[in-house]
């Protein structure tokens, strides 16, 4: 059998209404707004009826005026619109947000065309601003008695705000506060939605121990209304005081208290009165605050010496404090010693705590800090200079030079000092001219003579000279530099003599192989005694430590060159002379010395 179905067919509605934008608000600005849309098929005119329904945290007339609920679109060519204003209002309510949610409940033409919507809600926040200046504080109280009344503590919001939502509010004891908590119990603070603020009850526990009348200062820490975190007021010693009175109980209590460091500043040999300080706490353990003297012995220990290296510590004293609670700072008195040794440490430990009639006091060494640096300035100044040489002679005294630290430094350790003879500008020679022993700084002292020994050969030759660089310092533990100047230039002068046997009336040239134009009035000029003999005679003289550049040439040279042009170093000569009609070269060696 062959079925025939005729087919089935849906048609789309004439129009289609929706909501198309929104605009979230502040509830101190102009406001937000909804826009609802409608599009369709037709081509005339026509107006299209909206009914909308609200929901959400907002509530009119609280967080927004109140708009239309009912709406009509005028269409043209199957297409309008309408943008509606949502107007909050600035309330005092501290709240982060309130949310205005409209969804379309139906949606009709004028005329006979057909109508959808999309019934989905759209959600239009209002921020709130009031969390702004909104602060949470204590505002009032009441004392409380052993045995009743509790006491009380009031905690409000600021000016003439309420809550929008529950505030949780978290509160402490300042350390201020006579009173513990074996004293009193609470308080716990939740200020409830509507609310301005919230009274919080302190249970005062009834101890039977005879005590002075207690009190205590509260401060707010913490203040969160949902997902927001309040600001609130800290007063400079907390809110009090709140008094808890004592109902003629007869049991003596019992006075305790734990000594502790909580901090050690590192001291430092310049300014030790600023980093060299010992933080104690003292903290109540007992029934009553302490209420005489506590006497504390502190040992050092650590690689510091006492004495030598800070002044002696033994004990101090920690006046009473009717807080129960307190902290006192006791300096590190450092001493400057003037001695090169670097950093060391100090460890303070407490031994023992006590009062003049036996009270309970403890000692904690849990949070002391194990090394405390003692920082020694000395170090930074450790610099060898070169501060003296002596020259030398054969047969004579030592050449020499001494090292010394700057000031009135001293060394805690031997320093050997390395250095290395310049090639250039020296022409004596180890073993054959000279012996140097090892070049050592004492331990202790601030400087250090180094003898440079002449060995008498019995030949003659000119003045020589040793050039020396002196490269470092080196100790067991720290290293020296030298400077700014390091190097040295001693002469080694011969005591030999020279047999010539040139008649008197010979014309022999005495050419000095040494040169000293330093202004003392000896051997300014490079004088060559003999030089009168010969006229018109040429002097050329070369820098050896400049690849030999020339720094002076006369072509009738007369015994007047100062030296002008030349640094202090080696350098070579070159003299021209007539004699018997022909031409005589010397050449030779000299060394400048300023």
């Amino acid at each position: 059998m062959l079925l025939l179905c005729s087919a089935i067919s849906v048609s789309a509605a004439d129009y289609h209404v929706e909501i198309t934008n929104h605009a979230n608000t502040n509830e101190s600005l102009a406001g937000g707004s909804y826009t609802i849309t409608v599009t369709g098929t037709g081509t005339g005119t026509d107006t299209i009826t909206v009914n909308l329904a609200t929901s959400g945290t907002a509530v009119v007339g609280a967080h927004y005026q109140a708009f239309p609920l009912t709406i009509k679109i005028p269409v043209t060519a199957g297409s309008g619109s309408i943008t509606f204003p949502v107007v909050p209002i600035n309330n005092r309510i501290v709240e982060p947000y309130a949310d205005v949610v409209l969804a379309i409940q139906s949606a009709t033409a004028k005329s006979s065309a057909t109508v959808d919507f999309e019934p989905a809600p759209t959600t239009l926040r209002i921020y709130d601003d009031d969390s702004l200046d909104a602060r949470v504080s204590f505002t009032g109280s009441t004392n409380g008695t052993e045995g009743g009344p509790n006491a009380t503590v009031t905690a409000s919001l600021s000016s003439d705000y309420i809550a929008g939502h529950t505030i949780e509010i978290v509160a402490i004891a300042k350390l201020n506060s006579t009173a513990n908590y074996g004293d009193y119990d609470g308080p716990s603070f939740r200020l409830d939605s509507g609310q301005h603020s919230v009274v919080a009850e302190i249970g005062i526990l009834d101890d039977k121990i005879k005590e002075d009348s207690e009190f205590l200062y509260f401060e707010i820490v913490r203040a969160i209304g949902g997902d927001v975190e309040y600001n609130y007021e800290v007063y400079p010693y907390g809110y009090g005081p709140i008094y808890i009175y004592d109902n003629n109980d007869t049991i003596a209590p019992v006075r305790g208290a734990e000594i502790s460091i909580y901090y050690v500043g590192s001291p430092r040999e310049r300014n030790p009165t600023v980093d060299g300080a010992i933080y104690l706490q003292t903290n109540r353990v007992g029934e009553a605050a302490v209420n005489e003297p506590i006497t504390v012995k502190i040992r050092m220990d650590g690689n510091a010496t006492e004495g030598v290296d800070y002044l002696p510590l033994d004990s101090v004293v920690i006046p009473p404090t009717e807080l129960g609670s307190s902290s006192i700072i006791v300096p590190v008195r450092v001493i400057d010693d003037n001695i090169i040794e670097g950093d060391e440490y100090i460890q303070p430990y407490l031994v023992s705590a006590s009062t003049p009639s036996g009270d309970s006091i403890t000692v904690s060494n849990y949070y002391a800090p194990t090394r405390v640096p003692l920082y020694d300035d000395d170090i930074d100044n450790r610099n060898i200079t070169i501060s003296g040489k002596t020259n030398g002679k054969e047969g004579g005294a030592p050449a020499g030079f001494t090292l010394s630290y700057p000031d009135s430094l001293v060394s805690a350790e031997d320093v050997h000092v390395n250095y290395h003879v310049i090639p250039a500008g020296t022409t004596a020679r180890k073993g054959v001219d000279y012996t140097i022993s090892p070049v050592v700084i004492p331990a202790g002292q601030h400087s250090a003579t180094i003898p440079i020994n002449i060995i008498n050969d019995n030949q003659f030759e000119f003045t020589e000279f040793l050039s020396l660089q002196i490269d470092e310092g080196l100790g067991d533990s720290l290293h020296y530099p030298v400077g700014p100047d390091t190097a040295i230039i001693v002469s080694i002068e011969d005591n030999d003599r020279l047999f010539t046997p040139c008649p008197p009336d010979s014309n022999r040239l005495d050419i000095p192989n040494v040169f000293t134009p330093n202004g003392d009035g000896r051997n300014d000029l490079f004088v060559i005694r003999g030089l009168e003999n010969y006229p018109n005679s040429k002097l050329s003289v070369f820098n050896l430590l400049r690849g030999g550049a020339l720094v002076y040439r006369s072509e009738n040279y007369s015994n007047n060159w100062d030296g002008r042009g030349a640094s202090p170093g080696l350098y070579s000569y070159i003299l021209e002379v007539k004699e018997q009609g022909r031409t005589k070269i010397y050449k030779g060696k000299l060394v400048i010395i300023k």
